[in-house]
């Protein structure tokens, strides 16, 4: 009976040592892919550029997990980013005092925008637009780095609070435009026209950052597969194109232009847009 005893004991302590290390496992590195639909915005600030609306975005990738105690682990990875937002630009008109008008020159040949240059005006190769609206295109790889603040298991659902930071890189950018062609000869509007797909990748700044935080739950399937779902906001907190842009043009008509032809100001167009979006969340951890 007493060897019974001693190998009972031994076996139990054995499937309690490894169960333990079976669970610490588990708890101190997962794994997993997320997918994010979300509904993104742009926030532009001053008076020449206003948000015209959201757009549908996507996003998706790995997910890993390291835990820091119990109930708290840091969450990062790398994931691909599709966002952006529509725009719309308050000109005043070529012709009129007081007024901005925001445009780009077209090369026809080669079907693209081109570095904003007056010179070009009048050029029988590159066709004048005054910009009224603009849906921005926007794909980013993206590093996310978060803490992770999750319940005990309730049920088979743990339900989690997140809070970090996104690191994101541009990978390209298109935008589709609502244009008005500007007549250089007598400074007047003529025909609407449209241009989708333009590649505006090098208008775009190179890297943003923004806070992303949200709420969810984990459902467990078996073992160590796990089904997260949840709602997240990420609050941009910088410049998401060139302060100055390399393609559009600022006009400035002074409020004596009616007497005064000659009396405006033509430059880079300055410009500052933040990013917004709320997303949903999906994915499975292992």
């Amino acid at each position: 009976m007493k060897k019974i005893f001693i190998i009972t004991a031994i076996a139990l302590s054995s499937n309690f040592l490894f169960g333990q290390e079976a669970e610490n496992e588990l708890k101190n590195f997962r794994f997993g892919l997320k997918f994010s639909p979300s509904i993104n915005w742009y926030k532009p600030d001053g008076k020449i550029i206003s948000a015209a609306g959201p757009v549908f975005g996507y996003g998706g990738g790995l997910v890993t997990e390291f835990r820091l105690a119990k109930v708290v682990s840091i969450q990062t990875g790398v994931q691909v980013d599709v966002d952006g937002g529509r725009m719309k630009y308050n000109n005043g008109g070529p012709n009129n005092a007081n007024a901005n008008t925001v445009s780009y020159y077209y090369l026809g040949l080669d079907d693209e925008i081109v570095v904003y240059d007056p010179i070009l005006a009048n050029s029988p190769s590159h066709t004048h637009y005054q910009l009224n609206k603009r849906t921005y295109k926007v794909t980013y790889i993206t590093i996310p780095l978060s803490i992770k603040m999750k319940t005990k298991e309730i049920g088979s659902l743990t339900y989690y609070g997140h809070i970090g930071m996104n690191n994101s890189f541009r990978w390209k950018a298109s935008a589709n435009d609502e244009l008005q062609v500007i007549n250089d000869a007598t400074n007047t509007l003529g025909t609407n026209d449209n241009k989708s797909k333009i590649d505006i990748t090098k208008d775009v700044s190179v890297y943003a950052v923004s806070l992303n935080f949200g709420v969810g739950s984990e459902l467990n399937f078996s073992g160590t597969t796990s089904l997260t779902f949840g709602l997240s906001y990420n609050l941009g907190f910088t410049n998401v194109v060139k302060s100055d842009s390399n393609y559009l043009g600022r006009r400035a008509n002074s409020a004596d232009y009616g007497s005064n032809p000659n009396s405006f100001v033509e430059s880079k167009m300055p410009q500052s847009i933040k990013s917004n979006a709320v997303l949903l969340n999906v994915g499975v951890l292992f």
